[in-house]
């Protein structure tokens, strides 16, 4: 009996011993599965690499338009007056009206300025008078030389008033000089007008057009006479006309700030109207290496610099790089500085990127 109960008890202890070793596997099997569901987990939370699409940087000369904007005009305008002041006559010619050499535009009433002349004359007749006969005293030795000679100068005197008069009588009237058009009428008849004050304004010689604009110092520089310019009038949207840089100011205006800039127009194939604003590009001559790039890769710019990302072909991390934008044209930006030794640039997926990244090109 004391056998069998010392039997009954090895197997318990046996059966412990069992039991305990069950459990130990259990524990270990349960905390291997946990580390495996936290490394999963922890692939789980890993960020993905970022797919994304890259240009090539181009380096090339090209002409970089200047943009801006300016007015037409004939390439000679002109406002022509009176010489003297008066009453207005007549006035002979509109606003649009052309006119040839010679023609009467305008005339004063000369009734006062005739007046002036034939006094004038009075005056010529008898100081040359009084000449004579002061003269014949002289020969006489009844006055003296300063007598003969004060004579004399006062015929000079009132010879010069005559040629004033003259003149003034011929200038109150307004004759064309050269052939043109009025642009504007600026009075009418039976007006009071003043000596010198605009009677019209005036576009001389032939339709020839001239565009008008002002560059800042920076655009100035790059332009010489003879370069290329393109215009756009929002009158003739789908037309585009040719001119030429014919004349280039020395000095800026002191207003402005800015250098007057004309561009001669080739002849235009519609009619145009003084006083159009267009839009120009001018085409310098003078032009440097840029680098190009898509707009697309452009992230963020502030005033002239852009931000963009690099691209490394070898290690396939992306570089943040500041620019600075020389100019835009169509879906392309020119470069001046910021991009030496990049060779490509990020474009699809730029913005969802950050300095350092690894990502992965579209199509791998």
């Amino acid at each position: 009996m004391k056998r069998s109960k010392f039997q009954l008890s090895q197997h318990i202890t046996k059966l412990g011993s069992v039991l305990w070793i069950g459990l130990l596997g259990c524990a270990w099997s349960q905390a291997h599965a946990d580390s495996n569901s936290q490394e999963v987990s922890a692939n789980d939370t890993q960020q993905p690499v970022r797919v994304v699409a890259t240009a090539d940087v181009k380096r090339e000369l090209r002409q970089l338009p200047i943009h801006t904007a300016g007015r037409l005009s004939y390439s000679a305008e002109t406002r022509l007056a009176f010489k003297t002041s008066g009453l207005v006559k007549a006035v002979y010619a509109d606003e649009g009206d052309n006119f040839n050499t010679g023609d009467l535009l305008a005339t004063l009433d000369k009734e006062e300025v005739n007046a002036q002349v034939s006094s004038v004359e009075s005056n010529v007749i008898k100081a040359k008078r009084d000449l004579q006969r002061l003269n014949r005293l002289y020969q006489k030795k009844a006055i003296s030389l300063q007598q003969l000679q004060d004579a004399q100068t006062a015929v000079r005197l009132t010879e010069a008033e005559l040629r004033i008069a003259q003149f003034n009588q011929r200038h109150s009237v307004i004759k064309a000089t050269q052939p043109g058009r009025v642009l504007q009428r600026l009075l009418e008849p039976h007006e009071l007008i003043s000596a010198g004050t605009p009677a019209f304004f005036v576009a001389l010689g032939k339709d020839q057009w001239v565009m008008e604009v002002g560059l800042a110092d920076r655009d100035v520089v790059r332009v010489t006479i003879g370069d290329k310019a393109t215009v756009h009038f929002d009158a003739y949207p789908e037309k585009v006309f040719q001119g030429r840089v014919n004349q280039i100011a020395a000095v800026a205006d002191p207003k402005s700030g800015t250098f007057n800039i004309k561009v001669e127009l080739d002849k235009p194939p519609v009619a145009l109207k003084s006083g159009l604003i267009g839009r120009m590009d001018i085409f310098p001559h003078t032009t440097k290496p840029l680098a190009f790039i898509p707009v697309a890769a452009m992230v963020t710019a502030k005033k002239n610099k852009a931000m963009v990302y690099a691209f490394d072909e070898q290690t396939h991390q992306v570089q943040q790089h500041w620019v600075d934008i020389s100019a835009m044209l169509g879906g392309e930006l020119a470069i001046k500085k910021g991009l030496d030794g990049v060779q490509q640039v990020v474009t699809l997926g730029a913005k969802y990127l950050e300095n350092g990244m690894h990502v992965r090109l579209a199509g791998e």
